[in-house]
């Protein structure tokens, strides 16, 4: 069959930027067990079987069922659960229960975001799998930096989504981001094998689902065709940007640090405006708070620089205050 496949979508290609990519990350040659983050869509079913070409280690296909769509939602699982057993693959499903677990103020996205992302963590953590691999595309990466500049952002949300991250002692890999989602449903297109297309995605009242939809296609044919591409590699050169304030920040941080939830006010306000901004915000990433909107990062600044006792409510009843020459981070 691989004769009857176009050059771009054939094994040689696909798994010499499997292997690049991989090497890259930092994933391919450990050969440790991973999870994959499987759907049921096109991405995520692209993924699962590009992994089973190409990798060699134990691998875990994780569903998460949402529980938003009833019978749809479990036609999903299903269907996913037969995909990965025709490819020889474990497969393991978790429901979740999306619209009675979501907390006041948040929206359904967010709180399957939410959900999603925890279970996917509690299992692999369960199974001893640190590694999870989610089957986010270029254009997924090019939709967050849109939508990220739209509603005002930094050179963080800049950035999109990164190739990594970690979480509760488990790292994140996007192996797909330089692939556009249509490649991937030719990939498996191509090769006789089908997917599932969640309904909520066609909904347009979604924000992403609206940029998506309406607005880039609108702006590739009224400003520039090639927009997906621009605003993916723009977020590429963001996460180099953003590396180089991270590995900042740190150094900023450890010279004012005295213990995980104090800093010497006296050495921090040794420091620019904007260099006490950085510094709050990599404190508050350690210690896993909301992050600050600029302005309120501004106001804390001034007061941290202004000398004198303070308090800042920075979310809850989590407080930053300044006294006796130190700042600490209560709650």
């Amino acid at each position: 069959m691989e004769g009857n496949i176009p050059y771009e979508l054939s094994d040689y290609v696909l798994g010499k930027y499997f292997r690049e990519t991989g090497e890259r990350q930092g994933w391919l040659n450990t050969k440790n067990p991973v999870a994959l983050a499987v759907s049921g869509g096109g991405d995520s079913l692209a993924m699962l079987w590009l992994f089973r070409r190409f990798y060699d280690g134990d691998m875990t296909a994780i569903h998460i069922n949402h529980g938003i769509r009833g019978d749809e939602s479990d036609g999903d699982e299903r269907f996913t659960a037969m995909f990965a057993e025709s490819l020889g693959l474990k497969f393991r499903a978790v429901k979740v229960d999306v619209p009675a677990s979501k907390m006041k103020g948040e929206s359904l996205e967010s709180s399957a975001r939410r959900l999603r992302l925890q279970s996917l963590i509690d299992t692999a953590q369960e199974m001893g799998i640190s590694s999870i691999m989610l089957g986010h595309n270029r254009d997924d990466l090019a939709e967050t930096v849109l939508f990220n500049i739209l509603r005002g952002t930094g050179i963080r949300g800049g950035v999109g989504m990164t190739e990594h991250s970690e979480r509760e002692g488990v790292t994140f890999y996007r192996p797909l981001l330089g692939l556009r989602r249509d490649f991937l449903r030719d990939i498996l297109r191509v090769r006789g094998l089908t997917w599932r297309e969640d309904s909520t995605n066609n909904d347009d009242r979604y924000t992403r689902n609206f940029i998506r939809l309406k607005l880039l296609p609108m702006i590739e044919a009224g400003i520039n065709s090639s927009a997906v591409e621009h605003l993916a590699q723009f977020g590429e050169d963001m996460r180099k940007v953003r590396e180089n304030e991270d590995s900042y920040s740190r150094e900023i941080l450890t010279s004012c640090l005295e213990d995980s939830h104090t800093l010497d006010r006296r050495k921090l306000r040794d420091f620019s405006d904007d260099d006490i901004i950085l510094v709050i915000r990599e404190m508050g990433r350690r210690l896993g708070l909301r992050t600050l909107s600029r302005g309120r990062c501004r106001e804390l600044s001034g007061l941290i620089r202004k000398g004198g006792k303070f308090v800042f409510q920075w979310c809850g009843n989590f407080t930053v205050s300044g006294r006796n020459g130190k700042i600490y981070f209560e709650g």
